[in-house]
């Protein structure tokens, strides 16, 4: 199995994204993992600029704080080969849910989102592209996974440290316009969007 690591980044914090490649290369075999980055992109915008590269049988949309933890693909392959879309649980550095109810929910129920989704090139072909949002194109694109068919469900084992970093990027103006691309999606989807 062959993984391609989607990872936009900031550029802005290197130390964190250095924990994530050791981690990455830890776990896998240079002949299993495709490492691609960008930088100065939304997260959405970058992994449609990424997925564009991606040679992987699977695909892992990740984020430049989140370290895997060892086991987190197989935990993962196993409930996408059943339809279903692991919904990952990130942890504090000292192993507590970063989201009490989301990220400690139990193993195989019914979450509304997932942030490093775990795809392949047909389910990207079918959902995708992400908005171009770093915000909101984790919510969308649950959003979008669940309409189409996929359940998002809590999975025990693929889990990440997720590593406390500036979010310096995130200005008003960026903000607003984040959602606006979020909105918009709604839109043309055909969902009432409420204020």
């Amino acid at each position: 199995m062959r993984l391609s690591a989607l990872i936009p980044t900031t550029g802005r914090r290197p130390a964190l994204l250095a924990q994530v490649l050791h981690a990455l290369h830890e776990q896998f075999r240079p002949d299993e993992l495709q490492v691609l980055m960008v930088s100065g992109l939304s997260w959405g915008a970058g992994l449609n600029e990424l997925a564009k590269h991606a040679t992987g049988e699977y695909w892992a949309c990740m984020c430049d704080d989140t370290v895997p933890h060892p086991g987190w693909l197989e935990a993962g392959v196993s409930m996408l080969a059943g339809n279903v879309q692991p919904s990952s649980r990130y942890l504090h550095p000292d192993g507590s849910p970063l989201r009490p109810g989301t990220d400690d929910a139990p193993h195989g129920s019914n979450v509304a989102w997932c942030r490093s989704f775990l795809l392949t090139r047909y389910l990207y072909g079918q959902v995708g592209p992400f908005i171009d949002a770093t915000w909101y194109a984790d919510i969308d694109y649950s959003e979008r996974l669940i309409r189409y068919g996929m359940p998002i469900l809590a999975c025990d084992g693929y889990s990440f440290t997720h590593l406390d970093g500036d979010r310096d990027w995130l200005t008003g103006e960026e903000a607003a316009r984040q959602l606006f691309e979020y909105e918009e999606s709604h839109r043309r989807q055909g969902i009432e969007v409420f204020r």
